[in-house]
């Protein structure tokens, strides 16, 4: 029986060529533009979340974009989520609105993160003005990044050079009002193969020229 996890060709493609060399020092890109972000990731999949219910949920879901799996909690506290209805379209925001939302456990090969990402209110309106917070990581280092006045049309992401380990999102202070950190449209993806090649075959004709550098004596002009 063929497995309805598995990877599509490019995908998998990417996942051998990453496991075969990869950086020292990890890097994280920031995208605010989606059309950049897709042209530097392949394979990607969305999870638009319009399958759940509109009513409280547990602190822990377990998701698909596509071919990749991966979990969302929400916490410290124990309110779970509460996904809303906004003219047709499911947002995902937790119950309580001081509780971080945390995207983890990627299938392997996942290296690119992003979606929507903004403020809404008590009944799941969209709030202007106010600011949101997401860090991503990848087991080496993070990478955060503040959305001021984000919208539901918006767009952040990020592409590290190692796995995504994961990325959370939260609100930063109240500004006057309770807000909820919202998200929807939640993209994850692999690299595109040829430009991480490129970047590859950069990186070991700098590390030879290095080494050579090192290997070579000095020898003074007569």
């Amino acid at each position: 029986m063929k497995s309805n996890n598995a990877l599509p060709k490019p995908a998998l493609l990417a996942t051998l060529l990453l496991s075969v060399v990869m950086p020292a020092h990890a890097e994280i890109t920031v995208f605010t533009n989606e059309a950049s972000f897709l042209s530097a990731v392949q394979a990607a999949g969305t999870d638009r979340f319009d399958d759940l219910p509109t009513s409280e949920l547990e602190a822990q879901l377990s998701r698909t974009a596509g071919a990749y799996g991966y979990r969302i909690n929400a916490g410290p506290g124990d309110g779970g989520f509460f996904p809303v209805m906004n003219n047709g379209d499911v947002y995902l925001a937790p119950t309580l609105a001081s509780d971080v939302v945390s995207f983890s456990a990627f299938s392997l090969g996942v290296f690119g993160f992003g979606g929507s990402f903004f403020a809404t209110d008590a009944y799941g309106s969209y709030v202007s003005g106010r600011t949101i917070e997401l860090t991503a990581m990848d087991g080496s280092g993070s990478t955060s990044y503040t959305l001021e006045g984000s919208s539901p049309t918006s767009f952040l992401g990020f592409l590290s050079t190692n796995p995504l380990t994961e990325v959370s999102l939260r609100t930063i202070g109240e500004q006057g009002n309770v807000y909820w950190a919202t998200a929807n449209d939640v993209v994850l993806a692999v690299p595109e193969p040829s430009a991480y090649a490129m970047f590859l075959v950069g990186a070991g004709i700098a590390a030879c020229s290095v080494r050579r550098r090192r290997r070579v004596p000095y020898t003074s002009a007569k």
